[in-house]
Formats: structure tokens, sequence, C-alpha cells
């Protein structure tokens, strides 16, 4: 049987792991932003070439856009399968701390899409793979929080499809820098898009099987 002070270490170390989450989550976002940088265009360039840097810049801010979300994403993915979790056994922090390492490098694979991915395959499948690693991790965190706490509520259920739909397009995405040569980082926004419309309708055919199940 636990004693108070067992029960207080416990409680105070998942307190950490999750403090130590939301920071390098937030730091992570930040850093994109060091990416969108004003164009050089000397003392007085004219609004017309402001406005053909700027549109230049287009790669920067969609890689911006793009991570911004996916790293919105996952702290609140993670969020939501830690929040039942009260104690934080050896493999949640492991799987934590790799998933942190994922969310680390996001900021200069996001860089290296903004510059290059439409030039090298290889920057939208770094990305890409950068992203299967961080999903992949956050489906094995799942398995081992749903071993050790409760299992959640039906009506959380289609998070469940909606990480799964995620890591489908991030996996596809992969070689999409190489079958669509100069269009990479696009397809793997529509990829993307694809997910996110698929994970809407799971919810919506979810909520009407719930709503079925109650009213019979």
């Amino acid at each position: 049987m636990k004693t108070l002070t067992d029960e207080a270490r416990d409680e105070r170390s998942i307190t950490r792991l999750f403090a130590l989450c939301d920071g390098v989550f937030a730091i992570a976002m930040t850093l994109l932003a060091l990416d969108l940088r004003v164009p050089d265009l000397g003392k007085d360039p004219g609004d017309a070439s402001l406005r053909g840097a700027l549109a230049d810049l287009e790669p920067r801010y969609l890689s911006f856009l793009v991570s911004f979300y996916a790293i919105a994403s996952y702290w609140r993915r993670h969020r939501s399968e830690m929040r039942t979790v009260q104690v934080s056994p050896p493999t949640l922090v492991r799987l934590t701390m790799f998933l942190l390492l994922t969310i680390t490098v996001l900021p200069f694979v996001s860089n290296v899409l903004g510059s290059y991915g439409n030039q090298a395959g290889i920057a939208v499948a770094a990305y890409a793979g950068v992203n299967v690693l961080a999903a992949g991790t956050l489906l094995v965190i799942r398995h081992v929080v749903d071993k050790h706490e409760p299992p959640k509520e039906a009506a959380k259920e289609h998070a469940r499809y909606e990480l799964w739909f995620d890591l489908a397009a991030f996996v596809l995405a992969v070689p999409s820098g190489y079958v669509f040569p100069g269009d990479g980082p696009q397809a793997l926004i529509a990829l993307l898009a694809l997910s996110a419309l698929a994970s809407f309708v799971t919810r919506h055919l979810l909520k009407r099987r719930t709503k079925a199940g109650a009213s019979a």
C-alpha cells in the first residue's frame, strides 16, 4: 500500500513531466516564427518590390502554418491522453522524452521544408518522417496509458481515429516530394486536409451511432 509520501512523490513527478512538456511545446512553437524573416531590400524598396519579396516567402508561410498546426495538435493529443494519468511509469517518461525530441526537431525540418520543399524531395521526406515518428510515439503513449488507466468515454472515440488519419497522411507524404517534384509541400497540405476531412466525417458518424444507441 502506498504511503502519503509515495503518493505525493508520484503527483510531483507527473506534474513536473507536464510542466516540461508544456515548456518544450511552447518553445518549439515560438522557434517556428524565427524562420519568418523580413526581406532585405535595401533602404527604399518600393511597394512592388516588397510585394514580390513577400510573395516569394510563400513556402515559408506554408511550412510555418503546417508546423504550428502539427505541434498544437500533438500538444492537444498528448494532454488528452495524459489527462487521467496519476503516476508516471518509466516507460511513459521515456516515450514522452522521445516525443519531445521529435517536437524540438520540428522547427529545423520546418525551416528545411520552407527553404527547399519545392526543390528537393528529401526536404519533404525529412519533414514528414519526423511527424511520422511523433504521431507514432503518441499512439504508443496511448497504448501505455490504456494499460494503466481506465478506458476513456465513448464520446472521445473519434480522437483515436484522428491520430491514425494524420499518421497515414504523413506516411503518404514521405515520398510526395519525389512523386510530385516541385509540389511536395502542396501534396503534404492536401493529404493533411484529407485527414481532417476523414476525421470530421468519422466524428459525425460516431456521434450519430452514439445517439442511435442511446435512443434504442
